[in-house]
């Protein structure tokens, strides 16, 4: 729980991959997130967006592939997108170098459901209140880390 707050903390886990030659593409990407994470993946909301820095006027977006050059498109607006348009871009994306994922749920209009932050390819970070979610990212990942604060 926060400290006198009331509400329960969110836990921000880090994900790591290493390159796969054979495959030419990180072993986690955000398409295994979004199948990871079915079917409430599926069933959110998703806002496309810039990683931003805590330097003001700071932020990132790039992804490569089909995929990559319209999430960078998206994000420039930070557009929002049904789950499964995006799983259909992310299929589409051979890698998201740094950009953000916000997912929420039509029914839950005051709070994010989870956010997957892609961070200049060294690791993927997903923050949530979700154990159900935390728990499949757990399961499905080799390498896992919890984090105190989620990137900036």
């Amino acid at each position: 729980m926060d400290a006198g707050v009331g509400k329960p903390a969110m836990a921000t886990l880090r994900i790591y991959g290493l390159y796969d030659p054979k495959m030419r593409e990180l072993v986690v990407e955000l398409r295994h997130f979004l199948r990871v994470l079915a079917p409430k993946s599926v069933q959110a909301t998703w806002t496309v967006s810039a990683v931003k820095s805590s330097e003001p006027g700071r932020q990132w977006f790039d992804a490569t592939g089909d995929g990559g050059e319209e999430l960078e498109a998206l994000a420039r607006d930070n557009a929002k997108v049904s789950g499964p348009v995006l799983a259909a871009l992310a299929e589409a994306t051979d890698q998201v170098i740094w950009g953000e994922f916000t997912g929420r749920f039509p029914t839950e209009t005051d709070r994010d459901w989870i956010v997957i932050r892609a961070v200049d390819s060294s690791f993927y970070e997903v923050t949530t209140l979700d154990d159900t979610a935390i728990g499949k990212i757990r399961a499905a990942f080799k390498d896992v880390r919890s984090a105190d604060e989620p990137f900036a």
